[in-house]
């Protein structure tokens, strides 16, 4: 599913030009060809995607490309993901949270952003909530992403 909405998001993309900010000059598009899960949380890779896409998508600054017609790479990795009791005002309430390795490559082979490890979290009342606090925590990480690229 995740592949189908990436397809999507590229076919529907529009021009935009070179992109300058921390990833340098010339760099106008981007690939993100899927998501590494070092973890049993299958859900989490799927809104980590969908939330990523999106998340360049709405910046607009760099457009979305397949790895054959980009000037860089994503490389994302779920390395774990956590459920546990929120302490905070709601009692019942829990907090899901994923670790994901972040890392933007050109297709040469140089970094253009440092491998990082980013963190996001949701939180839920419910097990039927559970999904939406995955999609938050997966937002999260995407906003972190794309307000570091810039």
């Amino acid at each position: 599913m995740a592949i189908l909405l990436l397809a999507l998001f590229l076919a529907t993309g529009c021009y935009h030009g070179p992109y300058r900010g921390i990833l340098g000059g010339g760099i106008d598009t981007i690939a993100i060809p899927f998501v590494g899960n070092q973890t049993t949380e299958y859900a989490a890779a799927d809104s980590l995607i969908q939330a990523t896409v999106g998340a360049f998508r709405e910046d607009g600054q760099l457009r979305l490309a397949d790895e054959g017609g980009a000037d860089a790479i994503l490389l994302l990795d779920i390395l774990s993901v956590d459920d546990r009791i929120h302490w905070g005002r709601v009692l019942g309430q829990y907090q899901f949270s994923m670790v994901v390795s972040v890392e933007i490559k050109s297709f040469e082979g140089a970094v253009l952003l440092r491998q990082y490890e980013s963190i996001g979290r949701g939180t839920y009342e419910a097990d039927d909530e559970r999904d939406q606090a995955i999609g938050k925590a997966a937002r999260m990480v995407a906003a972190d992403i794309v307000g570091r690229a810039q």
